[in-house]
């Protein structure tokens, strides 16, 4: 079962923190090995894992929209990662953070919050293309998303690397901290075991994602960085159990506006008392339960947002109405979607078009009203498609409301403007 170890760390002389140069004492929790533990998932426990499971395997079915499910799982995956770092703390609008993935690389050194959940982004995009319907989730691969996450941080040095220092969470000390994962020692043996759980449990897929983000973030085995991978190895795990293949449900964004309710129900899984006891097994069904809802909740949001794409792609249709069909410019329905901030070069890069036809092409899709142009930098010329930048931020807004709309229920958390056409 798990428990708490006492640590006894002796003062460093040569912390800058007074509180460090002294004796400490604190106890670090030691979780359940996952691998032999049986879960009870019954009741109204399995009623959520099946609800979501349903939920999603529907949406994947389902032809996409877009006539491309990379593109509109690329839209979701970005979403997902914004709402991951939402959770650390990390927030910034969706017009912003296309508009920072555009510029060019003046200043690509320079730190900003945009880059740092860019960061996250392509972590996550390359956790999700990493593992195909069947393959395992390694811990090399969880270590490698892990260095692209940290490369966009201040502190890239923490990068693909487990642990060799204690952490904790919240306070200025262990000993005043709201929770203290294991001692770094324990940490190879942990994350072993929860590989092996995650490739070879019986369980359903969403049980095994939940199951195994909690013990991730109860392990916590990174320096930094945490609960962002451990959001990612969520979709990791349903694209190994073939739940998911294109899709990738921004789960994250609920747990952001359930954040209170996402918390407690972490600590509530670290407990003491035997695994196979009422309360233990009530600790894991409660979680996988929240988060099960949690995934349900949101394929429930993203039907209206495919919705939103099917209207905004056909008005660019009927736009384009007249120009020849071999333009780059009908491009824009494939391209704009999955990209909706772009530069001259970009566009022409997706499209496989010469600059030159892709300058041609933009500037139609100006004059036609899919794109507007504007300058962010000094130099940097950009386009963007504000019909499908609005779609994203409207998901954002209705995925922070408890009822899915803000106009009902308020949101719960800080959500981007509205925007400007639909205020």
């Amino acid at each position: 079962m798990g428990s708490y170890e006492t640590v006894r760390r002796p003062g460093d002389p040569g912390a800058s923190s007074r509180p460090f140069r002294s004796p400490m004492v604190f106890n670090a929790y030691v979780p359940d090995v996952l691998m032999g533990r049986t879960f009870a998932l019954d009741g109204i426990d399995g009623a959520a894992i099946l609800d979501a499971t349903t939920a999603v395997a529907a949406i994947e079915a389902r032809s996409t929209v877009l006539g491309s499910g990379d593109a509109l799982g690329r839209m979701l995956l970005r979403a997902e990662a914004v709402g991951s770092s939402m959770i650390e703390g990390l927030e910034v609008s969706p017009r912003r953070l296309l508009e920072e993935e555009a510029r060019a690389p003046e200043g690509a050194a320079q730190w900003s919050t945009a880059r740092e959940v860019l960061g996250n982004i392509h972590a996550m995009t390359f956790l999700s293309d990493s593992v195909d319907p069947g393959d395992e989730v390694t811990l090399e691969v969880l270590l490698e998303a892990h260095r692209r996450l940290m490369a966009a941080s201040t502190t890239p040095e923490y990068g693909g690397e487990v642990r060799r220092a204690q952490n904790w969470i919240g306070g200025p000390t262990p000993t005043s901290a709201a929770f203290v994962p294991p001692v770094p020692e324990r940490v190879p043996e942990l994350l072993d075991d929860l590989v092996e759980f995650v490739n070879t449990s019986t369980l359903p897929a969403i049980a095994i994602a939940a199951i195994a983000h909690a013990q991730f973030e109860t392990i916590h085995p990174f320096a930094d960085g945490n609960g962002r991978i451990g959001r990612a190895l969520i979709h990791a795990v349903l694209r190994s159990r073939g739940l998911t293949a294109q899709s990738a449900p921004p789960v994250s964004l609920v747990l952001a506006t359930r954040a209170g309710e996402y918390e407690g129900a972490l600590q509530r899984y670290r407990t003491t008392e035997e695994p196979g006891s009422e309360t233990g097994r009530a600790a894991a069904g409660q979680f996988v339960r929240l988060f099960a809802e949690a995934m349900a909740e949101v394929v429930d949001r993203m039907d209206r947002f495919e919705t939103e794409l099917t209207t905004i792609r056909s008005g660019w249709r009927e736009a384009l109405v007249g120009v020849r069909s071999d333009s780059a410019a009908w491009s824009v329905l494939d391209v704009a979607p999955r990209m909706p901030v772009m530069t001259m070069h970009t566009f022409a890069a997706a499209t496989g078009k010469s600059e030159q036809a892709a300058n041609t092409a933009l500037r139609v899709l100006v004059e036609r009203g899919i794109l507007v142009q504007r300058s962010i930098g000094r130099r940097n010329r950009v386009f963007e498609a504000d019909a499908v930048i609005g779609a994203l931020t409207l998901l954002e807004r209705r995925l922070a409301s408890p009822v899915g709309d803000t106009a009902l229920v308020p949101p719960t958390r800080r959500v981007p403007a509205l925007p400007p056409s639909l205020g």
